[in-house]
């Protein structure tokens, strides 16, 4: 099916051979970016007048409970300037139907798009991609986990939300010392910015720092020397672990921030046949320090 939009009047037409009927309740329909590298995210489509050649993505349904959206795909139909269809009255195009009734035809400069097929060429059919739906001005990060052709020829795609602000809680400042305030939210943020937009092992990276500056401010509210505030992740785990805090699972889920950072350095990975860290390891690293936060009592 074609997907034309008209950019002056916002309506939507589709259509077998054409973009002819109109569709009503008009869907929500965004600009879409694959993101292969972190810079992609600085290049993100101002507009639809200003993205040549675009990727859109037609919502057909939403599920926020688990973060699952399904719709379909589509790319620029030859060029991304406007091209001139015959098409049918919309309802609310009152101009429109006094076109049609004067001379029986309206023609409207639509952007034109028809189904993806550029995913589907992709390896693996596009599974595993990272989209970036939105505009510069405001997108959200998905990563497709399930492609389908329809049988009007349509890529339906279904795509799981990648979002720190779903897996990190909201931190409780009210049970953080105020001096200590500062440098938590500070650590924390660095995550949530570098989440799922830098590489894998930068997110790692401030997944430790923030482990290790949660864990150690903790343990000064709790009776600790400040010297516990300069020790290393690997210091404060030992520490965490015994009495009279006995956290051990708080230690756990550090170690395993801390055994993934190690997968950053090259010369790890040489001396010890370690893999290099992936998304995936980054999104658990995410997960890690909520769970830190949540047995610390600082979560919501």
């Amino acid at each position: 099916m074609f997907l034309g939009i008209d950019n002056d009047g916002g309506q939507i037409y589709e259509g077998g051979g054409a973009p002819q009927f109109p569709v009503f309740p008009r869907p929500a329909i965004s600009l879409v970016k694959v993101i292969e590298t972190p810079d992609d995210w600085n290049n993100l489509p101002r507009d639809i007048s200003h993205a040549p050649f675009p990727w859109c993505f037609r919502e057909d349904s939403f599920d926020p409970v688990t973060r699952v959206r399904r719709g379909r795909l589509y790319e620029s139909y030859q060029n991304a300037q406007p091209q001139s269809w015959p098409v049918a009255a919309h309802p609310f195009d009152n101009e429109g139907a006094r076109e049609v009734a004067a001379s029986r035809q309206l023609v409207k400069r639509l952007f034109t798009y028809f189904p993806c097929q550029t995913m589907t060429a992709r390896p693996d059919r596009g599974h595993g991609l990272l989209l970036a739906i939105g505009s510069g001005r405001a997108a959200s990060a998905w990563r497709v986990i399930q492609v389908e052709t329809l049988i009007d020829q349509d890529i339906l795609v279904t795509l799981k939300a990648i979002s720190a602000f779903g897996i990190i809680p909201e931190i409780n400042s009210i049970k953080i010392a105020p001096a200590n305030q500062q440098s938590v939210h500070q650590a924390i943020d660095r995550v949530l910015d570098s989440a799922f937009r830098e590489t894998a092992i930068s997110v790692i990276d401030h997944c430790r720092n923030a482990a290790q500056v949660v864990i150690s401010r903790w343990m000064l509210q709790e009776g600790a020397d400040t010297k516990v505030l300069a020790k290393d992740l690997d210091q404060v785990c030992k520490a965490v672990e015994a009495k009279p805090y006995s956290k051990f699972a708080t230690r756990d889920a550090a170690n395993i921030i801390r055994i993934l950072h190690t997968r950053g350095k090259a010369n790890k990975l040489e001396s010890e046949g370690l893999r290099l860290s992936v998304e995936e390891d980054a999104e658990l690293s995410i997960q890690a320090l909520g769970f830190i936060l949540r047995e610390v009592g600082w979560a919501n």
